[in-house]
């Protein structure tokens, strides 16, 4: 019986950390900045309408929440953008994508692909909030680590903010840097 109750529970653990599900809650600050965006316009809800706050966050997920933030979502950005490998012609995100690529929020991988489905992680949402603010020119020593320093010098994350920085992100996680990003901004 034990056995079984273990080989349960390890099959419980694998299939949730196959399917990307979290199995914490978003915090105060994640609900606050969420609803901050969202009332905006900023951050799409779900068709259950709740904000999934507490589910990993998507590439294209984050680009598209970034070309609203600017205010490109309904705007032309001059550029010739980039056919990524992996993103379909008629794919939901393809214009945010583009769009992104054209203000040189995003590059992409080296292998030329985008890779849009995949969960993004601290330091790509912490290099494209810096690239959003144009603060990315002359830096110095390597990414994610010249990108992490510029986002603490400018105040979009705090000193403290140490931790696994290729770590998967959540949608609240990324609510809160998009909404302290904008705060830094109209400081500014």
């Amino acid at each position: 019986m034990k056995n079984k109750i273990a080989i349960m529970l390890v099959s419980i653990l694998i299939m949730v950390n196959i399917t990307g599900v979290v199995v914490t809650a978003a915090t105060d600050e994640e609900n606050y900045a969420g609803n901050q965006l969202h009332t905006l316009g900023l951050l799409k809800g779900y068709t259950d309408g709740t904000l999934g706050l507490d589910r990993y966050i998507i590439r294209a997920e984050v680009t598209a929440l970034l070309v609203r933030a600017l205010g490109y979502s309904d705007k032309e950005v001059p550029g010739q953008g980039k056919n990524f490998s992996d993103v379909k012609a008629d794919y939901w995100a393809v214009p945010d994508i583009q769009k992104a690529y054209n203000l040189k929020l995003i590059v992409g991988d080296t292998g030329g692909t985008f890779r849009p489905l995949h969960n993004i992680s601290y330091a790509e949402v912490v290099t494209i909030l810096v690239n959003a603010l144009g603060q990315n020119k002359d830096l110095e020593g390597d990414w994610p680590t010249n990108y992490i320093n510029k986002a603490q010098e400018i105040g979009i994350i705090s000193i403290e903010d140490d931790y696994n920085v290729h770590r998967k992100v959540t949608r609240g996680e990324v609510s809160v840097l998009i909404w302290d990003t904008i705060l830094v901004n109209l400081n500014n």
